[in-house]
């Protein structure tokens, strides 16, 4: 009896984490499968060599800020803050995502798949690139401080 109780708290332990990692997923991915065929880079592999990467599919990071004119991937949030626009890249934010999961990711450090795209620079060619035909923005959880 012991042996099944512990089976029990186990499985709720278990049900209850699920449910609490797959609440925490906030953004935008419709298919919601992992895609192998993405390179993954950093912005600044991007910046520094942008031809290497030019129309393949790239698997990135960086502090997303959703605005008008200003759709874009940051390395860093105080780049965002500082107005470092070379420091970004201009991000063509799918047509079908929704105003929750836009509201959901802005402003906040994301995972995004998409094409890159080295000769397109976004709103008055202020970036250093451009990621188009997004398939994936995923919110980051922020570690708390004690982590």
């Amino acid at each position: 009896m012991k042996n099944l109780k512990n089976r029990v708290l186990l499985f709720v332990c278990l049900f209850a984490g699920f449910l609490n990692a797959s609440a925490q997923i906030k953004g935008y991915w419709p298919t919601a499968k992992f895609d192998p065929s993405y390179d993954d880079v950093s912005i600044i592999q991007l910046i520094a060599n942008p031809m290497a990467y030019d129309g393949k599919k790239v698997r990135l990071t960086g502090f997303l800020r959703i605005e008008f004119e200003g759709d874009a991937i940051y390395f860093h949030r105080e780049d965002f803050k500082n107005s470092i626009m070379r420091n970004a890249l201009w991000v063509d934010v799918p047509h079908d995502m929704t105003a929750t999961q836009k509201q959901d990711a802005n402003m906040h450090y994301v995972l995004c798949e998409g094409v890159f795209r080295a000769n397109r620079h976004g709103h008055m060619r202020l970036f250093s690139g451009e990621i188009s035909e997004v398939s994936r923005i995923q919110v980051f959880v922020e570690r708390s401080r004690h982590s």
